[in-house]
This record gives C-alpha cells, structure tokens and sequence, in this order.
C-alpha cells in the first residue's frame, strides 16, 4: 500500500530519499521539475490548498501555489527541484535525490 510522505523541509533530505513505488512525497513548496528519471517519479502540481464549504461550496485562496506532489511510479533514480518560498520575490531551490525501490 502506498504512502503519503510529507516532507516538511525539503533541505533536510538532500542528501537522498529512498520511497517505494506507489508512495507519494507531499511538499509545501510553490513549485518544483524533474531534473533526471522522469521514469521513476510523477510530479503532480503545484497546486493551491483548498477547502470544501458546509453547502458544498469549494473555496480557494488568490494565492501562489502551495503544495507539490510526487508520486513514485517506477523502480530507479530520480534527481528532483523543489521550489520554496514567494515565487515572484524570494524563493529557494532543493535539489534531492530520490531512489524508488520496488515494494515489499
């Protein structure tokens, strides 16, 4: 069964992560790009965190993107960009390393 990971600080896993296939990386990032093993990884995003209201209504901020998802499709190597911070002002970058394993 995949997993939802949350990443919370995306330079503290830039020395690698190892997930497994069918696990999903969460991130709270305005952005991000596959630099190499598009194979291996899915990016899905960046999106906008929204809600659903009492009457059914779904309400979205007038913001920049807030989360990026990655989902890892594939056994093999990926190097990853994830993108942090007010797109249009200051902003960083992570690269990091992701090996997908099979699952066990």
């Amino acid at each position: 069964m995949g997993r939802l990971i949350e990443v919370q600080d995306p330079t503290s896993v830039q020395e690698g992560l190892t997930i497994e296939v069918g696990d999903v990386l969460l991130f709270r990032a305005t952005g991000g790009r596959i630099r190499s093993g598009a194979d291996a990884v899915e990016l899905l995003g960046p999106f906008v965190e929204s809600v659903v209201g009492t009457n059914g209504q779904i309400f979205s901020p007038t913001a920049p993107p807030n989360t990026l998802l990655l989902r890892a499709s594939h056994p093999g190597q990926a190097d990853v960009e994830v993108v942090t911070g007010d797109p249009w002002r200051e902003h960083g970058s992570t690269r990091i390393a992701i090996t997908v394993e099979a699952c066990s």
